[in-house]
């Protein structure tokens, strides 16, 4: 598993699918705006290897207050 930003790993299997794992149970605090708390997030853009090649993955889960 690699980590990317706040809560987030992911692994890439020898088929090219890949997992995506975060602990729903995590609280990074409230967002910029304060409407929402944030449980995970790539923290923008984030470069992921797939297959030796470079994509990006954006991802933001969180609870609205």
């Amino acid at each position: 598993m690699e980590d990317i930003g706040k809560g987030v790993s992911y692994s890439v299997d020898n088929k090219g699918i890949m997992t995506i794992v975060i602990d729903t149970n995590q609280d990074f605090g409230s967002s910029a705006s304060g409407k929402s708390t944030i449980i995970a997030s790539s923290s923008g853009n984030a470069k992921v290897e797939v297959g030796g090649d470079v994509a990006y993955l954006g991802l933001n889960l969180y609870r609205k207050v």
